[in-house]
């Protein structure tokens, strides 16, 4: 069957070569299922091969198999990447006839070899001729297969085999290229690469992937993945501020190519405030918690699109220097920056020992006509100072006494030696001599607010200045981390020695409003332990107490602090004072003092009513009634802690009379809960 000298003159790697190509034929002739009767062998050579199928005779039909080559149509059995085998199957009947429209089903490894169309299955033509497509499963297939065609004729099922071998395939890229190699800014162009398979453009699909470090800098972008088409895979780049040489690299499966591009540098169009970090900074030593002498100012450079531009310097410069402020750490002279990718570029300012306002200017160095200026950057004390610093009380009187849960709010106003707000977040504390109140709250806009909230404890035996009230009456303290308040007799803004302050001992809640700390009024110390002055004889201090013995005769830090008064207040009418009056004519307008039960105001905008017992005789003879009115402005209580209740008038009006109006009218107070308490006045 064979010529054996012939192959006994080829090589060691020749005979092997052959002995292999001559097992897998005579593994594809032999292979039909047990082999078939009609059949002595692959006629044609071994890439064809026929058989009647498993258990077949010459008379069951036949299925003829052939390899080719899908470019060149040359006979072969050796598949790789790039490079198909079209299939044929030839069907013939047991008289030898071709059979037309037998559904033909392809078979093999499914790792080595794929099929197309994917499914494997094809019908005969009229020539009794079936064919698919067989390419290697991937570019690293390898080894040896059988494929194997299956179809079935006049009732019998025919099997036929061949056997192939699977090379792997050998990829290249060829001809990196770029529609311009030269890219103004923001600019677009194509980049195009050859995909080579065995040495050959490929002739399938093949997924280059595309990258550049711009693009992962995200300085531009470019398409990550694209499938080649008749072995050129084609990219988009584009600029997004890459600004200098960009190399872009193609790769597919281990095999890699560069190109670089020239990316012109976008064009500054515009510098721009962003922040200041806080806009308010205080001086050197004289900060708190929270507070920082540093700002942090930064300014961004775009280009006309709004990109942002990095890598270029900008110059920066103050408005003022007075007092010592730095840019950068330095006390003269300009600073720089450059730009970071976003754009942005900052700056530090640092305060001196002035306070004042400050501006930045920013300049772009290689362009003096792009330039910007930040809003005003303030340089404060950042502390509240004690003349600065007040409290104030939505409601002083409320219908507390009897009832829980009736609400007001108090209110501290902080400010620093200049009358600038405090920082915005500056803490201040408060602490109540009764009821309840918000322990702290923090400022903006230099001032922030507490809830106080009726409830227990209700101040009761306090031996208050006027004598005259004894519960009820609820001290609250607002204090927070200042300095003490001094005369700048040199308007330098700070402190020389030598100039007059007021010192400040330990802050307490004055239950009594005695201006005196007394055994069990609660004491905030702050560690002085020296003798106090007199309370300024202006009564600037009436509301901000201290305690004796408390000061230290330095000027510098302490607790500001002002107290002030909720009263709680009953529905309850204690005294109208007097209650009697005495008629001199026809009509008459009298005054009374109105307080509840504990001797304080009634509840604010309880109302007043008064109905009329009182009458007299008209000019008929007749006995009428007056009319008894609260008069306008009284009929309703006011907001005040005074202590003693509010004064309130009413009138007495007859008309034509013969005797004087008298009698009694009664008094009616409603509360805002709508309690009402009522007394008699008496009209004589």
């Amino acid at each position: 069957m064979h010529n054996v000298s012939a192959l006994g003159r080829l090589s060691s790697q020749g005979r092997f070569f052959a002995l292999s190509v001559i097992a897998l034929a005579i593994a594809g002739c032999g292979g039909g299922g047990g082999g078939s009767s009609g059949s002595s062998g692959c006629p044609g050579g071994f890439l064809t091969c026929s058989s009647g199928g498993s258990g077949s005779t010459a008379t069951d039909g036949t299925i003829t198999l052939s390899l080719t080559d899908a470019t060149s149509g040359a006979s072969s059995n050796t598949l790789s990447a790039g490079k198909p085998l079209t299939v044929k199957a030839v069907v013939k009947d047991a008289n030898g006839a071709v059979v037309p429209n037998a559904v033909v089903t392809f078979a093999t490894d499914s790792a080595l070899g794929v099929f197309d169309p994917a499914s494997g299955s094809a019908l005969s033509n009229s020539s009794g001729v079936a064919s698919v497509n067989l390419q290697a499963a991937s570019l690293a297939s390898s080894g040896a297969a059988t494929l194997t065609a299956t179809a079935s004729v006049g009732g019998k099922s025919l099997t036929q085999t061949v056997g192939y071998a699977v090379s792997p395939g050998v990829v290249a890229l060829s001809n990196l290229t770029a529609n311009s190699t030269s890219l103004s800014a923001y600019g677009s162009t194509s980049v195009s690469v050859q995909v080579l398979v065995n040495g050959v453009p490929a002739t399938s699909s093949q997924a280059v992937t595309f990258s550049s470090a711009c693009d992962t800098a995200g300085k531009a972008s470019i398409t990550h993945s694209v499938s080649s088409v008749n072995g050129v895979a084609t990219a988009t780049y584009t600029d997004k501020g890459c600004a200098g040489t960009d190399a872009i690299t193609a790769s597919v499966q281990g095999a890699s190519s560069s190109i670089s591009l020239q990316i012109a540098p976008p064009q500054a169009s515009n510098v721009s405030f962003v922040s200041s970090s806080p806009s308010s900074i205080v001086l050197a030593g004289t900060g708190g918690a929270g507070l920082s002498s540093d700002s942090i100012v930064t300014f961004k450079l775009v280009d006309s699109t709004n990109s942002p531009i990095a890598g270029r310097t900008v110059n920066f410069d103050l408005s003022t220097r007075v007092g010592g402020i730095k840019l950068n750490g330095q006390s003269s002279g300009t600073a720089q920056g450059t730009t970071q990718a976003d754009g942005t570029v900052s700056v530090t300012v640092t305060a001196g020992t002035v306070p004042t306002p400050v501006w930045v200017t920013a300049v772009l160095a290689d362009n003096s006509a792009i330039k910007s200026q930040s809003p005003n950057l303030t340089i404060s004390t950042g502390r509240p100072t004690q003349d600065r610093f007040s409290l104030a009380v939505e409601t002083f009187n409320i219908e507390g006494w009897r009832q829980d849960g009736i609400t007001t709010h108090a209110t501290a106003y902080a400010f620093d030696r200049l009358g600038n707000p405090v920082p915005d977040g500056t803490v201040i504390n408060f602490i109540s001599e009764g009821a309840g109140i918000g322990a702290s709250c923090t400022t903006t806009s230099a001032s922030c607010s507490v809830t106080f909230t009726s409830g227990e404890y209700r101040p009761r035996n306090d031996s208050e200045p006027s004598g005259s009230v004894t519960n009820g009456r609820v001290t609250i303290l607002a204090y927070a981390t200042g300095e003490e308040s001094f005369d700048d007799s040199n308007a330098n803004n700070i402190y020389d020695a030598g100039e007059a302050f007021r010192d400040l001992g330990n802050a307490f809640v004055d239950n009594n409003e005695d201006r005196v700390r007394q055994a069990g009024e609660s004491e905030i110390a702050f560690g002085k332990s020296g003798a106090c002055p007199a309370y300024p004889a202006d009564g600037r201090y009436d509301n901000a107490p201290y305690s004796a013995g408390s000061c230290d005769g330095v000027w510098g830090q302490a607790h500001v602090r002002r107290v002030n008064l909720v009263v709680l207040s009953s529905y309850v009418i204690g005294t109208v004072a007097p209650s009697t009056f005495t008629m001199s004519g026809c009509t008459g307008s009298f005054t009374f003092r109105l307080s509840d039960e504990n001797n304080n105001p009634m509840p604010a905008t309880a109302t007043l009513s008064m109905d009329s017992a009182v009458t007299y005789k008209n000019d008929t003879g007749d006995t009428v009634k007056a009319s008894v009115s609260v008069s306008s402005g009284s009929s309703s209580v006011p907001n005040t802690s005074a202590a003693g209740g509010t004064f309130h008038t009413f009138t007495v009006e007859g008309s034509k009379c013969q005797t004087k109006p008298v009698g009694t009218a009664t008094l009616t107070v409603t509360s805002p809960s709508g309690s009402t308490s009522s007394r008699t006045i008496t009209i004589n």
